[in-house]
């Protein structure tokens, strides 16, 4: 098998435009400078650690298999290709020979019965070999000098890239319905289209046909990714984003499609799940950190998109999304708002999680009932996060245990053995989105005998959650029931009789009261003692502090149903104002067009108008042009037939001369159509109506087409909205336009 030259179409997105971006990358460039000047091997997040040359391939300065797994699928080679492109010196690159020709003659020969998880494991087989592409096409396109004198060791790679597609394309080798058997799927399929011949193109054809069951397993059909974190559904959708990106459709069939379906609701979870503090809560395997936006191409012409960027950029961008409340009962969270502010508080909203149970096996966590809140600009009820994947650590084992979660500890019940049990012992059997009380009802029965039932209530105008737990079983059994509250460290809990005061160093004060049954003891522990954790969160990877918990303990009952009521009392600089709501002025077509020739008389008459849609309207702007002797009306409608029915119109009325119409590209742009907008500069009114468009198509125009019509117009413009433009679509014009210091009218129905 050999590999194709570099500039055949189909590697231009899956190998030329990534070879660009690593090897162009600043950040990879200084790891690579470390390697080779400084003798110091830093792979990415982890420390440098010294080096002094390739070979010992099981090492473990760190103490930490991750960074293991980072080292066996290469990852530096990235780094070297990077500073050989800023320095050009020969010498970077036969470090990279060397390094891959030592992993090779180790270990190509072996297999998964080699004791070391890291040679055949699945992911880190599937990236090595990526790597491996990536070099050969690096040495070609950027060292031809070099190529030639290594031309055996390059036959050697291919050899060993044929090797690497082989196990991928073994059907026991293939984690089927994980984030690591898509990505085992998505290098395959970069191996079937970089190689020429018939086994290539039967590596192409399995990789299509995994890739596709992969995407009908990740995610739910409310668009949430099965693997219990927030940061796997972002990785695993950009996963599937870069596959659709870097193929053809000739290649991916049906796929693009397939993605289409549920794309835009994975988008959404995102904006949903997104803190006050732009950072992505540590539920599951998931490190509380900003995310970053790589959905412009794609979801740019989309509203969707547009509410992402709001939640992304805190308010600095995008528009508000329409709704605060979101409740996934098949996926199992539940997110609840007091609102979405304006940028200079947004930080201070409140917001809330709930995560009622797993859905896969992978990263999983015992966080069934789990509730995290955030408010007032900083973190009240915690989650424990990831810290590593070392099992056997204790801190790791207490974070994926009950223990690490905001759910009861009872006796005398524990997790069935099969795992599966689990994946079907949740309901959420009640809940309502509805402002300002959203509410959410979950049965778990994950504690075989015991039941628990919660129940989680939002009251966003009082700034009061309750939480009512009921638990009860069908042995008579007497249990203790534990509920437990984890706080930051930055919090002071006070126990106070039967109800707890947690203060902050900001002046916010929360106070926890039960209702219902009494508890027989209140108490805070915190952090860890050795190998006993008690209360620890971990931000980042690899990381650790501590933080507490309230323990609240009921003895030996048989059954028990208590409310739990927060009452949080926020200083007076930590809460965000209403959002302002924009007063935009409702006109008739006639009033309008009177107080713009009243306003011409003394600032000068309105020479280019234009309208979007093909409402009758067009014909009452082309005669006011017409009357006053002076400008044009360019009218951009939904295709040609519109266009032509405009025309008769402007024939039968004589208003040829003072409009045009222009009727907008077929296909659905993802930019805006440049003939449309040949010649459209100094407008001075914009007139916005749906007619003539479905909602869908006019989402798309309107966010393809309204910022460059917005730029295109005077100081004085005015940007007139159809009170007949659904409300998203009333609420985006109006955000832009007024961003641009135009002013905006709604006409009335009657005359839009």
């Amino acid at each position: 098998m050999n590999l194709k030259k570099m500039g055949a179409a189909e590697l231009e997105r899956c190998v030329q435009k990534k070879l660009q971006q690593l090897s162009n990358h600043s950040g990879n460039k200084a790891l690579g400078e470390k390697i080779v000047t400084k003798q110091q091997l830093e792979l990415s997040p982890f420390k440098a650690v010294p080096f002094s040359e390739w070979g010992d391939w099981e090492q473990d300065p760190l103490n930490n298999r991750s960074w293991q797994w980072r080292l066996n699928w290469l990852s530096f080679l990235s780094y070297l290709m990077a500073y050989h492109r800023a320095s050009g010196d020969e010498a970077v690159l036969d470090s990279a020979r060397e390094g891959i020709q030592s992993w090779l003659d180790a270990y190509l020969e072996t297999d998964t019965s080699y004791p070391f998880e890291f040679i055949w494991h699945d992911h880190a087989t599937a990236l090595r070999a990526e790597q491996l592409v990536l070099l050969a096409y690096y040495c070609r396109e950027h060292a031809p000098d070099w190529v030639s004198k290594h031309a055996g060791f390059l036959t050697y790679l291919e050899q060993a890239l044929v090797v690497h597609g082989q196990w991928l394309a073994k059907d026991s080798f293939y984690s089927e319905h994980t984030n690591h058997g898509l990505e085992q799927a998505r290098v395959l399929l970069l191996l079937g289209t970089v190689f020429e011949g018939e086994q290539a193109r039967e590596w192409q054809q399995t990789a299509i046909q995994r890739i596709s069951s992969e995407l009908s397993f990740a995610f739910t059909d409310e668009g949430v990714h099965v693997e219990n974190s927030p940061a796997y559904h972002i990785f695993v959708f950009k996963v599937f984003l870069g596959i659709i990106k870097d193929y053809p459709e000739e290649v991916l069939g049906d796929l693009a499609e397939q993605f289409n379906q549920f794309s835009a609701k994975a988008l959404a979870f995102i904006t949903h799940i997104l803190r006050p503090d732009g950072k992505l809560p540590p539920i599951g395997d998931t490190e509380q950190l900003p995310t970053s936006d790589a959905y412009r191409d794609m979801f740019g012409h989309r509203l969707e998109y547009q509410h992402f960027l709001y939640a992304l950029t805190q308010g600095k961008q995008g528009i508000r999304p329409p709704v605060l409340n979101r409740v996934y009962p098949k996926s199992g969270y539940a997110i609840f708002r007091d609102q979405w502010p304006a940028k200079e508080h947004y930080e201070k909203a409140f917001h809330l999680i709930a995560k009622v149970g797993c859905s896969s096996r992978y990263h999983h966590q015992q966080d069934e009932g789990h509730i995290s809140l955030y408010a007032g600009g900083e973190d009240w009820l915690i989650d424990s996060g990831l810290y590593n994947y070392i099992n056997q650590d204790p801190v790791r084992k207490y974070m994926r245990g009950r223990p690490g979660h905001n759910v009861p500890i009872i006796s005398h019940a524990s997790y069935a053995k099969e795992f599966e049990h689990r994946l079907s012992a949740w309901q959420v059997t009640d809940h309502s989105e509805a402002a300002p009380a959203p509410q959410l009802t979950m049965r778990l029965d994950v504690l075989p005998p015991v039941v628990h039932e919660r129940k989680v209530a939002f009251d966003a105008a009082a700034k009061v959650l309750k939480v009512e737990d009921t638990v009860s079983s069908d042995d008579d059994q007497q249990r203790n029931v534990t509920l437990q509250w984890h706080f930051p460290k930055d919090k002071t809990l006070t126990i106070e009789g039967n109800q707890v005061v947690v203060t902050s160093p900001t002046g916010n004060r929360l106070t926890i009261e039960f209702e219902g049954e009494i508890p027989d003891n209140l108490s805070v522990a915190k952090g860890r003692k050795e190998d006993r954790v008690f209360s620890c969160i971990s931000y980042k990877a690899n990381q650790v502090e501590p933080s507490q918990v309230l323990r609240v303990m009921f003895k030996e009952r048989r059954g028990l149903n208590v409310t739990t009521r927060f009452r949080f009392a926020m200083a007076e600089d930590r809460v965000a104002p209403a959002p302002e709501q924009s007063d935009i002025p409702e006109h008739s077509l006639t009033t309008l067009l009177e107080a713009g020739r009243e306003a011409g008389r003394e600032a000068g008459p309105v020479t280019q108008s234009v309208m979007i849609g093909s409402a009758s309207a067009y014909l009452a702007l082309a005669k006011s042009h017409r009357e006053q002797e002076l400008g044009h009306v360019s009218l951009l409608v939904n295709d040609s037939a519109a266009c032509e029915y405009a025309q008769a119109q402007l024939r039968e009325h004589y208003l040829t001369t003072w409009l045009s119409c222009r009727p907008l590209a077929s296909a659905p742009p993802v930019s805006a159509d440049r003939a449309a907008l040949k010649g459209l500069e100094g407008i001075g009114r914009l007139v916005i109506t749906p007619t003539g468009f479905t909602e869908k198509r006019l989402t798309t125009v309107l966010l393809t087409m309204l910022l460059p019509l917005l730029k295109r117009m005077t100081k004085m413009g005015e940007v007139w909205i159809s009170a007949d433009l659904p409300d998203s679509l009333q609420a985006l014009c109006t955000t832009w336009a007024e961003q641009r210091g135009l002013a905006v009218s709604v006409v009335t129905r009657e005359n839009a």
